[in-house]
């Protein structure tokens, strides 16, 4: 019997007793009484202590035992509903969570399932705008805490797209808000078998980007040129964007005609419309129309007047970015051109590669699949904190171990701030804990995360050797 049938029972009872009570005393009402009733003489004591009071007495006896039945069957059932209620307050917690990881757009950089994604940022370095890697989240619990995750949402990571979710960082989110976001991201973690089934390919394209860095960088350098050649050529793009604006407004605002399919522009406008896109597609790169006036949706899905429109929100949209530009010429000429500069100049350094048989050499002796590995693991699991410019991509990327969010661990740090390699170990496996030292000279701040969960201790291993193995540099 569960708790909340024997609520039921027990209300059912108290409610009958109050209508046998009620009606006991509205008996015999309608009678005319000749005295008063306190001067009426009551029932005998024979009377009283037979039918009456036993009466009473049997029901009193009923619902107390009713009530010494229901109490603790109420009990035993109140455990499971505690439980239920637990389970029940957890899922929606989840659904609240996922309301809102999509309203506040979190999948468009981390991904719907959290996998990981890209989001546009502007390389301070740089000034170019580039796509930054995002990392996945379907993960972060094997290596933060609850309170981590949460000290993250709150204040963001600065110099980098992720903005503060928490009020305390500035941000739209309340703690509730944050406890039921982090409770979703509890919920589409995957399982550590598969977290573990990861790592061969997050090496492998650790080092498939540093085999195609050459190629990735002169692709850089190519869009910018490209961008280089848009901002020149918007002073004598602008006059004819605008004549286009008007001349398509002016069609789109003519009437009458024959309208043979009927979707609401004249066959002779979808003939003049079509020319005319045609005629500056070349100059500025927009889509060519093609419509049909004996079909309304030429497009299959979209009525005719619809791609009109959407086609003079297009030209109007490109008159607003190439005024912009043309009325700030020197200052987008000169940052493109610094842009550029900054480009040509990392493909010269390449300060992103490194010399896998030197490591070998000096570090793992002459093994070149170990150094190989290692470099690899570094990058995949390392460099987003701890190699400058890593995340914004190749070209931005600084010598391995240069220090970003982390410190650099170049230049023998490693060896300076742990005296013993199987304390390095143990702190990469474990991570940082906020105010308890680690190393020589370190106090933890909660932000270094343990990678125990995520990686053999062989591959943690690689790692520390590589890292102490770096020379000082000169």
């Amino acid at each position: 019997m569960t708790s909340s049938l024997s609520i039921t029972l027990i209300a059912f009872g108290i409610i009958a007793a109050l209508a046998f009570f009620t009606a006991a005393g509205f008996r015999g009402s309608g009678k005319v009484n000749d005295y008063a009733p306190n001067l009426s003489k009551y029932r005998a004591d024979d009377d009283l202590e037979t039918k009456t009071l036993d009466r009473t007495l049997t029901v009193a006896v009923l619902l107390a035992s009713i009530l010494t039945i229901m109490i603790p069957l109420y009990y035993l059932g109140e455990q499971e509903r505690q439980e239920g209620f637990v389970e029940e307050f957890d899922e929606v917690s989840v659904e609240r969570g996922e309301h809102l990881y999509e309203e506040f757009g979190c999948g468009n950089c981390h991904g719907v399932d959290g996998s990981g994604g890209a989001a546009s940022y502007v390389e301070k370095r740089s000034g170019i705008n580039v796509t930054w890697t995002a990392p996945a989240i379907n993960n972060v619990f094997y290596r933060y805490d609850d309170e981590e995750v949460r000290y993250w949402l709150i204040y963001g990571r600065a110099n980098s797209p992720m903005p503060a979710w928490g009020l305390e960082g500035g941000g739209p989110m309340n703690d509730g808000q944050l406890d039921d976001l982090i409770e979703y991201m509890h919920h589409f973690q995957i399982t550590q078998e598969s977290e573990l089934r990861t790592i061969e390919m997050n090496i492998n394209s650790s080092l498939s980007r540093l085999d195609t860095s050459e190629l990735l960088v002169e692709n850089e350098i190519a869009r910018q040129k490209e961008l280089i050649q848009s901002v020149e050529e918007a002073p004598s793009k602008l006059p004819v964007v605008e004549k286009a604006v008007q001349d398509v407004t002016a069609l789109l605002s003519k009437e009458g005609g024959i309208d043979t399919d009927e979707d609401g522009l004249s066959d002779s406008t979808e003939t003049e419309l079509s020319t005319y896109s045609a005629s500056i597609s070349e100059a500025l790169g927009t889509s060519i129309l093609n419509l049909d006036p004996d079909n309304e949706q030429s497009i299959p899905g979209r009525k005719d007047l619809s791609v009109a429109k959407g086609y003079l929100s297009q030209l109007e949209s490109e008159l607003i970015n190439i005024r912009i530009v043309s009325e700030g010429y020197d200052k987008f000429i000169n940052e493109a051109e610094t842009g550029l500069a900054f480009l040509e100049k990392a493909l010269d350094e390449k300060l992103w590669e490194v010399s896998f048989d030197e490591i070998a050499k000096s570090t793992f002796d002459g093994d070149l699949e170990k150094a190989k590995r290692a470099v690899g693991l570094f990058n995949a699991y390392c460099a987003r904190c701890h190699t400058a410019g890593y995340s914004a991509g190749v070209a931005y990327t600084k010598e391995i171990a240069s220090g970003g969010l982390g410190p650099a661990l170049r230049a023998g740090r490693a060896n300076i701030q742990f005296k013993q390699r199987e304390d390095l170990i143990d702190f990469i496996v474990k991570g940082s804990v906020n105010g308890k030292a680690y190393g020589v000279n370190g106090v933890g701040g909660g932000k270094m995360p343990g990678f125990g969960a995520v990686l053999p201790e062989s591959d943690i291993a690689l790692i520390i050797d590589y890292l102490r193995g770096m020379k000082p540099d000169a």
